[in-house]
């Protein structure tokens, strides 16, 4: 039987991402294939550098055909990024390779090419310079979704849904209401 991917952002490209889905992910079988949306050269080169050797399956991000996705290799679709090491300090430098990752990414859902999307961190002073308070915002003014989303930490034992995102402490409380939990417990619920 054939199931749609999950999309993974890796977002920051030198973050530990990338390590922590090779230890987490790639290591174990999973019904839906996933595609991850990498600097095919910044993948290799930090797989080279962490010791890990997983084979790849370059897919056409114009083209997805399930069929062609392998569960037994990294499904990427390849962004271009120049670097020279294949850890480095964050900086404004990845900005335009975040973005392109994010648009493919949001294309793919605009066509219901996947089931959902798992996005890596990325630097909210770098990236999102104060625009947004975080990568759900982002997300959400990017699908014209903005009053409509919910940031969900899912697990089979337990699931976690925070009412208010990204906000500091201090304004939690200002953000808080009746009707925007019972939305919220909607919105989840619908999912």
């Amino acid at each position: 039987m054939n199931y749609k991917p999950i999309i993974v952002v890796a977002g920051e490209p030198f973050s530990i991402f990338l390590e922590i889905l090779f230890k987490a992910i790639f290591l174990k079988k999973y019904r839906n294939p996933i595609i991850l949306i990498v600097s095919k050269n910044l993948l290799i080169q930090q797989m080279k550098k962490l010791n890990y050797n997983f084979k790849i399956n370059l897919i056409d991000k114009k083209e997805i055909v399930i069929n062609n996705l392998n569960n037994n290799k990294i499904n990427i679709i390849n962004v271009d990024f120049n670097f020279t090491k294949p850890f480095d300090k964050i900086s404004s430098k990845s900005n335009s390779y975040i973005n392109e990752c994010f648009k493919i990414a949001l294309n793919l859902i605009k066509k219901n090419k996947c089931i959902g999307l798992i996005n890596g961190p990325v630097s909210k002073k770098s990236f999102l310079k104060g625009k947004y308070l975080g990568i759900t915002e982002y997300l959400a003014e990017k699908t014209k979704k903005k009053n409509n989303v919910a940031m969900l930490i899912y697990n089979k034992k337990l699931s976690v849904s925070p009412i208010t995102t990204h906000l500091p402490l201090n304004l939690v409380s200002k953000n808080f209401s009746k009707k925007k939990i019972i939305n919220h417990v909607k919105l989840v619920k619908k999912f």
